[in-house]
Order: structure tokens, then C-alpha cells, then sequence
């Protein structure tokens, strides 16, 4: 069991999955990003401009700096694109040579296995 998923409406945090109030007044980001850090809570990951990742249509989560999860605690293989710090994920055409990853926001595309060597 990890931290309550939580999703940000109306200045307020909302528990994911049932929609339960958690806390109000909460106007900035930054704001819920400090409340977040002094409580057993997951905000949705956001790209540098401050988009909400979406699978599906639902909020993804990162827990413990690298795991992704959605709402329902399915973990799914994604990355940080390094350009937009979109939602990558694996490309649909599989080849022998390289495992291609490609950004869902900008498009950049990158191999996956350059992108752990560097991190």
C-alpha cells in the first residue's frame, strides 16, 4: 500500500479514487508540492510546463523516484522525455537493433538503454 494518489481541483487535493476532500487553499503548485512533501500523498507527475501526465485519461503517479502507477496502483513502464519532461513511453514498433522510446508531448525520441546509462 502506498501513498494516497491525489488529484488537484479547484485550489483543493482530492483523494484519486473515491474523491474524498483532503485538503483546501492550496492555490499554487508549489504549494500542494509542500503539503505533499509533509504528508502520505502522491501528486500526478507534470511535464515543465506544468501538464498533468495522462494514460488513458487517468493521472499517472511516481512513487519511490521511478515507478510509475496509475490511479488503480497498475504500474506502467514510462520515462521522463529530457526535453519537455513529457510522458515517454516505449515505441509500438519494436526492432532488434534499439528499444525506442518516444515522448507523447514534443516527440523526441531516444533508446532507453542510453537513457539509463546516463541517469
Amino acid at each position: 500500500m502506498g501513498p494516497t494518489k491525489v488529484v488537484s481541483k479547484d485550489h483543493a487535493l482530492f483523494d484519486a479514487k473515491n474523491g474524498k476532500l483532503i485538503k483546501d487553499g492550496l492555490a499554487t503548485r508549489k504549494q500542494q508540492e509542500d503539503y505533499a512533501a509533509h504528508h502520505y500523498i502522491s501528486l500526478p507527475v507534470v511535464d515543465n510546463r506544468g501538464r498533468t501526465w495522462l494514460l488513458n485519461g487517468n493521472p499517472v503517479y511516481c512513487l519511490h523516484g521511478s515507478r510509475y502507477e496509475t490511479v488503480d496502483d497498475e504500474v506502467v513502464h514510462l520515462t521522463r522525455c529530457s526535453v519537455c519532461g513529457g510522458m515517454a513511453i516505449n515505441s509500438d514498433e519494436p526492432t532488434v537493433e534499439r528499444d525506442v522510446i518516444r515522448c507523447t508531448q514534443c516527440g523526441n525520441e531516444f533508446e532507453s538503454r542510453l537513457e539509463m546509462m546516463e541517469s
